[in-house]
């Protein structure tokens, strides 16, 4: 008897700010159909994740400076951008050994009743220094699916050269506020539970995207995981966690690449940024993201 796949979490869904109810898991061509769509997204000039302008690791998300991405003549075998997604097809059943998390209904932290300004969160000290060369702006999120939810997104608009390289950087960051702490948990787990199935696989044959191992982080809320993403095709690495904090989640994507020559697009020439350097910008992103929405 075969068990039903897992359920990918909210980010891979067309966001227009909402998420997707975790009991209707979609077929494969569903999963197709969106990939196709990001791809196109992405050679319009526009997303960061499938799952919100379309999160998941889709609507998670290549980076939206207009990079030429052709979109699949046929079901992908594997991922279309470093974004953490997965095909389908080659999903695996629930392993015993390895159980999720029971969510808990208790949280030290106070819930919050609104999202502030996500694009107010981080200071420009940390932007100068971790994504020069960006400008900010609200992304695509909206409320919905029992949550209210605001992205803000740092985008390249100009050439930080060194080394006849221009070190390309840009940052995701959505935050969301579900009614009370025992939702926000269970949305956690559906992202937390793909990043476990992700962690230390290549995807596709040969591979065109690589994931290194999950990493817990802690001192930032009631649970916090990352995950690196490489790509091997368009050389761009992406760095995704995934935090809990009382009633709120706050997810963010911190993704790079050093791009040969005066361009912004990820190529074959790329250097994709190291996974330690990603990583650690990714949970300093997310440390004072936190830090702000508590004062």
């Amino acid at each position: 008897m075969t068990t039903a796949p897992p359920v990918p979490p909210a980010s891979y869904w067309p966001d227009n700010g909402s998420e997707q109810p975790s009991s209707s898991p979609p077929p494969g061509w569903a999963m197709w159909i969106m990939a196709t769509a990001a791809a196109v997204a992405v050679i319009g000039g526009g997303l960061i994740a499938v799952r919100n302008a379309g999160s998941q690791p889709p609507a998670a998300l290549p980076f939206d400076t207009g990079s030429q991405v052709e979109p699949p003549a046929s079901p992908p075998s594997g991922h279309l951008s470093p974004d953490p997604t997965f095909d389908r097809s080659t999903e695996p059943t629930d392993d015993p050994a390895e159980p999720s998390a029971s969510p808990t209904v208790t949280s030290t932290f106070p819930p919050l009743q609104d999202v502030p300004e996500v694009c107010d969160l981080l200071p420009e000290s940390l932007i100068a220094r971790l994504a020069p060369k960006t400008a900010s702006g609200p992304g695509v999120a909206k409320d919905g699916y029992g949550a209210k939810r605001k992205d803000c997104e740092w985008k390249p608009k100009g050439y930080d050269m060194k080394g006849g390289y221009n070190q390309t950087r840009s940052i995701s960051v959505k935050v969301n506020v579900f009614p009370d702490h025992e939702k926000a948990m269970r949305n956690a787990e559906s992202d937390w539970r793909l990043m476990r199935y992700l962690s230390g696989r290549s995807e596709g044959d040969p591979p065109i995207m690589k994931y290194g191992e999950i990493k817990q982080i802690s001192g930032l809320g009631d649970g916090a995981n990352a995950i690196y993403s490489e790509g091997t095709r368009r050389r761009e690495a992406v760095a995704w966690i995934y935090v809990v904090r009382g009633n709120a989640t706050i997810e963010i994507r911190f993704r790079g690449s050093d791009d040969k020559g005066r361009t912004m697009f990820p190529n074959e020439d790329s250097r994709p940024v190291p996974e330690a350097e990603l990583l650690e910008g990714v949970e300093e992103i997310a440390g004072e993201v936190v830090k702000n929405l508590a004062g």
